[in-house]
């Protein structure tokens, strides 16, 4: 009877890791290719290329949040079964890079809900400026949704170095 209830919690931690493994490579996969690889090759095609690009990451958005919530409820369980982690412990630098990547995925998943908001209000923003303004509010939903994008790409590498890094020690 003991041994069934082991090799259950076994089966439980194995297959919260891989999911959280396909999860985060899915989401941090799709962010730095819609971001990094796509944009560049959409903008030089023009303005009917962009707005592709933008229906295919709001199409995405919903995958990103499917994927969020699994990396979210895996990590936690995953850190429960841990007898590494413990949290507010900076007593080793692997308890300090584990930190560092739980901040930085609740930073990742603010920027995703930030990205979410803007492409929200980009279907009711106005394309035209008044005279008074400089840009039009489309115009400048573009340029903060660009920031942000830079912002998670820039994420999502740290945070593959700092996973990197934890493998090391």
């Amino acid at each position: 009877m003991i041994i069934a209830s082991i090799s259950g919690i076994t089966y439980i931690y194995w297959a919260s890791l891989y999911m959280h493994l396909f999860g985060a490579v899915a989401w941090l996969g799709g962010i730095l290719f819609l971001t990094g690889v796509s944009r560049p090759i959409v903008e030089y095609y023009g303005t009917e290329a962009i707005e592709l690009l933008q229906r295919v990451k709001v199409r995405f958005l919903g995958f990103t949040w499917m994927l969020l919530w699994t990396v979210l409820v895996t990590g936690i369980i995953i850190l429960l079964w841990s007898t590494k982690f413990i949290f507010f412990d900076f007593s080793s630098l692997w308890l300090i890079l584990a930190h560092v990547k739980i901040i930085l995925f609740l930073i990742l998943a603010a920027l995703s809900l930030m990205l979410r908001t803007s492409y929200k209000e980009m279907e009711n923003a106005r394309v035209e400026k008044e005279a008074s303004e400089d840009l039009s509010p489309r115009d400048i939903l573009l340029w903060r949704i660009r920031m942000i994008e830079q912002f998670e790409v820039w994420t999502a590498i740290v945070i593959l170095l700092v996973v990197s890094l934890m493998q090391v020690y």
